[in-house]
């Protein structure tokens, strides 16, 4: 076949490029290019490899499947090659699903794992996988298995239910599943009561649906009753816990609190239902009614939460909370109380890691060093200088927060050096150390910091004398650098009247700070 031009997925671009399109292992061959013109031809040979990988499907060759009808089974099939494999199935019923497909029930995936929706009995069987690519197909065969479901039972699998003396109960049971299953029902006493059939108790009888009848409750029919679904699949089971009320009597605390933690129990019986409260350390007392008035406003019972069945809650421990707490539950028919001692645990401070220990700031600038600490009781914070003196409180230059923090206001050269931040209680103390340096230096003159010399000069009675700063002083650094050398340059004497004269002392000294001689 001779191309010249565009030919399907072949061109031959203007320079004389072949381009293949799309190029696969059919493509492989020798291309022969071949030029001419009057004066002669000429021809290349060129020899086209297409590099392929077969098929491989990476999931184990033979595999099991198990599935209760009516779920969802997938079952994967990842394959790798070059090209790119496709990936088909065989079903059970030996129909084929070649790629992507999506069925009612049936449907592959772009990544070939196959999918079955509400498997049933009749989809057991064995499935195969094919990956194949113009290099070569791979296999994995699935077997699956399809059991039938267990039994279910549509009502809670716990329930909690209270009567009245001489009442009639129903507790339904409703089972499904297939096969259908059988109910029973095993009473609190472990007396077994099976649907359409006499029960020991006349009482007690059990419909067709499952459902437990009680009649004419007493209190000593209290305890648990057990529904028991079974069937060749499986069982399923559900307990139901009867509260029979019993006389009016008065209350009585019967579980104390033993927690260690910031619950605090006190569960009482008695009929009517005992109202609790809490009598506080500071003679205060929580109760629902003081709880849901609170609730919307703050204040200290929001501190406190009373729970429904009389477990106090300590919202936010402190040393505060330490004391006696009383509780109290009352009817109509009397009152019972009982004591709790609550010892609060300290904690020692712990300063918290801050943003950052290390500042470089310029002169006149301000800074933040955070030390926020926590600790029961709540710790004090104080921070030491550099100069080893201790702040606690707020300052002209030094501005403490609440939290602890430390702003550094106007900063200056002397301010530079480690600070140090320390929390303390009476459990104990923790610290943290800040450095701060300035960027800046301090003032010299002729570029010497140290080593001056002292130059003094007279000068005679009624004469003029000038210090000229600039011949024996090079000014240099910071504002009170500057002041100095102006001092320098000023008149040594004053004009009194007429004349020139030097106040007070024939002889007036000037001083000027030289570099000295090493």
């Amino acid at each position: 076949m001779t191309i010249n031009g565009k030919m399907g997925k072949f061109e031959v671009f203007q320079n004389g490029t072949l381009s293949i399109q799309n190029a696969n292992i059919k493509d492989r061959g020798q291309y022969l290019c071949l030029a001419e013109n009057e004066q002669g031809s000429d021809k290349l040979l060129v020899t086209l490899s297409v590099v392929a990988y077969p098929s491989r499907i990476l999931e184990p060759k033979v595999r099991e499947i198990k599935s209760h009808s009516g779920k969802t089974v997938e079952m994967k099939c990842k394959a790798e090659g070059r090209p790119t494999p496709l990936v088909s199935w065989i079903l059970a019923n030996l129909t084929q699903v070649r790629g992507h497909y999506s069925g009612p029930r049936v449907s592959v995936t772009p990544e070939g794992t196959l999918l079955i929706n509400q498997v049933s009995v009749y989809d057991r069987g064995h499935y195969k996988c094919i990956a194949s690519n113009p290099a070569g197909a791979d296999t994995a065969t699935v077997r699956l298995q399809v059991v039938a479901a267990p039994p279910g039972i549509l009502e809670a699998k716990r329930q909690q239910v209270q009567a009245g003396v001489g009442q009639s109960l129903w507790l339904p049971c409703t089972a499904q599943g297939s096969p259908q299953p059988t109910v029973h029902w095993v009473l609190y006493d472990g007396t077994a009561v099976r649907p359409l059939k006499p029960s020991v108790d006349p009482r007690v009888s059990v419909f067709a649906n499952g459902t437990l009848h009680l009649t004419d409750t007493a209190a000593t029919d209290s305890g648990k009753y057990e529904c028991i679904v079974t069937s060749s699949t499986g069982s399923e089971r559900r307990v139901v816990t009867l509260t029979v009320e019993k006389r009016d009597m008065a209350p009585e605390i019967v579980e104390a609190s033993h927690r260690r933690t910031e619950l605090v129990d006190c569960k009482a019986s008695g009929t009517p239902e005992p109202e609790i409260s809490w009598g506080l350390p500071d003679g205060t007392v929580v109760n629902s009614a003081l709880q849901s008035d609170s609730s919307s406003g703050g204040g200290r019972a929001r501190r406190y939460i009373l729970f429904e069945n009389g477990t106090l809650y300590l919202n936010q421990v402190g040393m505060a909370e330490e004391g006696d707490y009383t509780c109290y539950a009352e009817n109509q028919l009397g009152k019972d109380e009982m004591h709790v001692h609550i010892t609060v645990v300290t904690a020692a401070p712990r300063i918290r890691t801050p943003s950052r220990t290390y500042a470089q700031v310029k002169p006149g600038g301000k800074i933040r060093f955070d030390c926020e600490a926590t600790g029961e009781p709540k710790p004090k914070i104080l921070w030491m200088l550099p100069t080893n003196d201790m702040i606690a409180a707020s300052n002209e230059r030094y501005l403490m927060h609440v939290n602890g923090s430390l702003d550094i206001q106007d900063v200056k050269l002397v301010d530079a050096g480690e600070y140090v931040c320390m929390a303390r209680n009476t459990a104990g103390d923790d610290s943290k150390v800040y450095k701060m340096d300035i960027d800046g230096k301090p003032p010299v003159i002729n570029g010497y910091s140290q080593n001056r010399t002292v130059v003094k000069d007279t000068a005679t009675k009624y004469s003029r004398k000038f210090i000229d700063s600039l011949r024996s002083c090079t000014e240099e650094g910071t504002e009170e650098g500057t002041e100095e050398g102006e001092r320098g340059k000023r008149e040594a004497v004053q004009r009194s009247g007429g004349g020139s004269e030097v106040k007070r002392e024939a002889v007036q000294r000037r001083v000027c700070s030289l570099p000295g001689k090493s």
